[in-house]
């Protein structure tokens, strides 16, 4: 007999023997493999848990979204059977409750008060170290801690750097998602420890998409306030341009409007937008605007005159053209 030592816990192995005579230099054949699993242990490391607190639509009841990451010890444990949440108010641990679950994520129906939230993982050996998360009553002032944060792309990395008014603070969480997407457990997430910066693949965002970043710093067992900046990796030139409503021409002027692009057109920050005008067999002229201006005044137009006018939106990327309209100006 012979003992197999320094093998990984909740694995299996193939174990198969051959032998050989003193007076021989041949080995016989092998036998025929025997499987067999090691012992599952408990797990040792806490789930990487993080919440999405949704802003409360009655008096006294809001969603708390927890979600989670699987273990990534190796080697494994064990098979992960489920998940305990635990959850109580702050001040009051008797009324302790316990919910299971299979999947990484789960919504609590909370109450206004400051909770206190624990998710462990257990398998046939036992269950992890709690991994432990305070949610903060509705009228409770969290302080400002981060005072900017800034987000650059390089070839291969986003990177997204801030600068904290307490430099104890050992722990942040940084926060990323698209502005557009409403799913609460699409976002992803990331502790960084005794660090104020933070790097990951270009890969992990989508071009010409607007995300989200959100960086909250941890003290204690509470979650100060976010600061949050919105980002492309990558932009192009507006899918569409602006519609321009003329409106109603006096004699010289008239008011150019037109309505922002929708976010899913933009495929970047709009810096500006430029408006082009073009008296019927005359030399067009141009105006630019910042963006957040959404209607501009032409003066100084010829009378009894047949114009025709477009806008552009432009980005970092470049500009598009909406259609164009024409208008007439007053004879008197």
């Amino acid at each position: 007999s012979y003992n197999l030592t320094g093998l990984w816990d909740s694995t299996e192995y193939s174990v198969a023997i051959r032998c050989i005579s003193v007076v021989s230099i041949f080995w016989s054949e092998w036998s025929r493999g025997k499987t067999a699993s090691t012992e599952e242990k408990a797990p040792s490391e806490k789930v990487d848990l993080w919440r999405v607190i949704e802003t409360s639509h009655s008096a006294g009841s809001r969603s708390v979204h927890l979600m989670w990451k699987p273990l990534n010890s190796f080697p494994p444990s064990g098979r992960i059977l489920g998940y305990k949440i635990q959850y109580f108010p702050e001040n009051n641990a008797a009324l302790k409750m316990t919910s299971i679950s299979t999947d990484k994520k789960i919504s609590l129906p909370l109450n206004e008060k400051a909770y206190i939230i624990s998710v462990t993982a257990y398998n046939s050996a036992g269950s992890s170290p709690e991994s432990v998360l305070r949610i903060p009553s509705t009228d409770e002032k969290t302080p400002q801690i981060i005072e900017t944060v800034r987000t650059f792309t390089t070839n291969e990395e986003v990177v997204v750097e801030w600068i904290a008014s307490e430099p104890e603070i050992a722990e942040y969480v940084v926060e990323w998602y698209k502005e557009l997407e409403t799913d609460p457990f699409s976002r992803s997430w990331q502790y960084v420890s005794n660090s104020t910066n933070w790097k990951t693949n270009k890969r992990n965002f989508k071009p010409f998409i607007c995300y989200n970043i959100s960086v909250y710093p941890l003290y204690g067992n509470k979650v100060a306030a976010p600061y949050s900046i919105q980002t492309y990796v990558q932009e192009k030139k507006p899918s569409e341009g602006p519609v321009a409503d003329t409106g109603v021409p006096g004699k010289n002027e008239v008011t150019i409007k037109w309505k922002e692009i929708s976010k899913d057109k933009r495929n970047g920050f709009i810096s500006n937008y430029t408006i082009f005008y073009k008296p019927e067999d005359g030399k067009e002229q141009n105006e630019t605007v910042n963006s957040d201006v959404l209607q501009y005044r032409l003066k100084s137009l010829q009378a009894n005159t047949q114009y025709t006018v477009y806008i552009m939106a432009s980005n970092e990327a470049g500009g598009t053209s909406g259609e164009p309209k024409t208008f007439k100006t007053l004879k008197f």
